[in-house]
């Protein structure tokens, strides 16, 4: 039986304390569904914030002094949202 399932790339968060994240091994992959926990969901949100964690160009609002607001600045203002991660692609047939 093959087996797609999408993943997300996991960063950094050590010492990430924002809101609750799932411990992870950073660049790895984390796979995506109905049954993540909610510190996993947090673990995912933070990712994809960290991705599109950049300066603001010309068209963006400054980035807030907060702490949270700056974090989330890019996931909240940035027209096109990137994401790493892909695809997991997996044969179970040899498994037995």
């Amino acid at each position: 039986m093959i087996i797609a399932q999408p993943v997300l790339e996991v960063q950094q968060c050590c010492g990430f304390a924002l809101w609750p994240v799932a411990e992870a091994e950073p660049y790895g992959f984390l796979p995506l569904s109905g049954a993540l926990s909610p510190a996993e969901v947090g673990t995912a949100v933070m990712s994809v914030a960290a991705c599109n964690d950049r300066q603001p160009d010309e068209g963006r609002p400054p980035r807030p002094a907060d702490p949270l607001g700056a974090f989330l600045h890019g996931l909240l203002t940035a027209e096109d949202l990137f994401a790493s991660g892909g695809l997991r692609v997996t044969d179970r047939s040899r498994d037995r």
